[in-house]
């Protein structure tokens, strides 16, 4: 990994910021939203995927967002 990336900040785990993926695997939504925001979230991960079906389901009903 690059030297010069920030690292991901420390946050407190709440159950309820967490989501299972199709893959099985769970994955804490602040720390994908901290990765997406450094550009350190692939977008052909599972977890991009997870984060986009997050951000359309929080999106205002008049707000369209596409891949």
């Amino acid at each position: 990994m690059d030297r010069h990336t920030p690292n991901l900040d420390r946050t407190t785990f709440d159950p309820r910021d967490a989501i299972q993926g199709e893959d099985g695997e769970w994955y804490h939504l602040p720390t994908l939203k901290a990765l997406h925001r450094l550009g350190r979230l692939s977008i052909d991960s599972p977890a991009y995927m997870i984060l986009l079906h997050v951000l359309q389901l929080e999106a205002p009903q008049h707000v369209r967002l596409t891949a």
